[in-house]
């Protein structure tokens, strides 16, 4: 496909997604907002990340359309406002790549890349007035392990045997714990939350997605469970 053609699809999405938004369009898409349509988003990322675990290409494909329509969807809707448009969208994210890769698109050097992208992320929320408190830099609606996962990586480096050796204390300690102690529900808790985290913090160190990992466990586990039927 050629850049015209590329570009002529994506036009082609854009004049429909205006259309259904119009007073001749569809009802249903008249009504949405950006606070209704967000269930849809994280929906579509889901269904996308099985296309990928499944390697399908023309499941991908699809999957890659509907989470495409979900950013014109919300682009539209913004564009009725006067707020922006998709190609401010494009603009931004085009921006903010140059910006975040000084060793490609300027002169700096590929060392040290990493923390200088850290750097340049803390420099745009503060341009922004966005608190830089590490609170509000990792998104609460994160499922809760991979924003453990995130908070772990500003924890300072542990190695590996020791994080594997406190959660074997702690192992230790959630089975000593009397079951009958009025406070046990609260320690048990406080215990299984330790080892959760302690296990994504793992993760960090061998370089690989807990919220992942878990995924595909709970995949295996449930064909294991089929298969025994």
């Amino acid at each position: 496909m050629t850049g015209d053609q590329t570009l002529g699809a994506l036009q082609e999405l854009l004049d429909i997604m205006a259309t259904l938004r119009s007073e001749q369009g569809c009802r249903w898409d008249r009504q949405q907002t950006p606070e209704s349509l967000k269930p849809y988003i994280l929906e579509e990322c889901y269904e996308l990340l099985e296309a990928i675990d499944h390697a399908r290409p023309q499941e991908i494909c699809d999957e890659l359309g509907d989470l495409l329509l979900q950013v014109v969807f919300q682009a539209q809707i913004f564009s009725e406002q006067g707020a922006f448009s998709i190609r401010e969208v494009a603009q931004a994210i085009c921006a903010k790549l140059i910006r975040r890769h000084p060793h490609i698109f300027a002169r700096a050097s590929h060392e040290g890349h990493e923390q200088r992208w850290e750097d340049i992320k803390l420099q745009e929320r503060r341009e922004r007035g966005q608190s830089v408190t590490l609170a509000d830099r990792i998104p609460k609606i994160l499922p809760a392990l991979k924003r453990a996962q995130k908070i772990s990586k500003r924890l300072a480096p542990e190695e590996s045997y020791d994080l594997i050796a406190e959660t074997e204390l702690k192992l230790r300690q959630l089975k000593n714990l009397s079951p009958q102690s009025p406070s046990a529900a609260d320690r048990q808790r406080e215990i299984i939350g330790a080892l959760l985290f302690n296990i994504s913090h793992l993760a960090n160190n061998f370089r690989l997605d807990a919220e992942e990992c878990l995924r595909q466990t709970n995949a295996a586990t449930i064909a294991k469970i089929e298969a025994e039927k």
